[in-house]
């Protein structure tokens, strides 16, 4: 048979709950050990629960101050942006109201440049009428751009014009003449007519 089994040796409360040693074979008068150690956390002062809250108090701030300066920064580069683009937006407009200007004025020009060379060839014509070299009188003398072509073209450097001198009304309404052409260089400003189709 085997021997009865007995507990490991170790600290064993009583009934009264204070504790023995056990050998192992028989219970040994050891002074009880102590208890379980009081709870060492420490605690914090109040003084050192201010100095946190100051301090997050400082930083809560310091990211305020950061963000309103960020905020403020960038309102004043917006409005910096906004104004750029206005001032451009009018610079341009202007630029092109400038160009529309010159252009109208350029157009106007040509214009009257048409009418003078209507006049020089009324003058032409007439000339002829009075030397025998066409029937007159003349009545009137309109020019207009050949081949597509425009006064209002203001990139052409040249226009071609076929002129009509009018010497006769006829019954149906239409009128019967001679033709002349001219060519007007708008960069000098300059022209050549004569008679006859361009």
């Amino acid at each position: 048979m085997s021997e009865p089994r007995s507990a490991a040796p170790g600290w064993y409360p009583d009934p009264q709950g204070k504790q023995h040693y056990w050998d192992g074979t028989q219970w040994l008068s050891l002074p009880e050990p102590p208890g379980p150690e009081p709870d060492q956390r420490k605690r914090l002062s109040r003084g050192m629960i201010g100095c946190i809250a100051a301090c997050c108090a400082i930083l809560a701030l310091t990211a305020v101050a950061v963000l309103k300066v960020n905020h403020d920064t960038d309102v004043d580069a917006k409005a910096a942006a906004a104004e750029t683009a206005r001032q451009s937006a009018e610079r341009r407009a202007a630029e092109v109201a400038d160009r529309e200007r010159k252009e109208e004025a350029e157009r106007s020009m040509r214009q009257a440049s048409v009418h003078q060379v209507e006049a020089s060839i009324m003058e032409m014509a007439t000339g002829h009428a009075n030397s025998s070299i066409i029937d007159g009188p003349i009545l009137s003398v309109s020019c207009s751009p050949v081949a597509g072509g425009s006064v209002d073209d203001l990139l052409a450097a040249t226009t071609v014009l076929e002129c009509f001198a009018a010497t006769q009304e006829n019954p149906n309404g239409s009128r019967s003449g001679y033709k002349y052409h001219a060519t007007m260089n708008w960069e000098t400003g300059s022209y050549t007519y004569g008679f006859g189709a361009p």
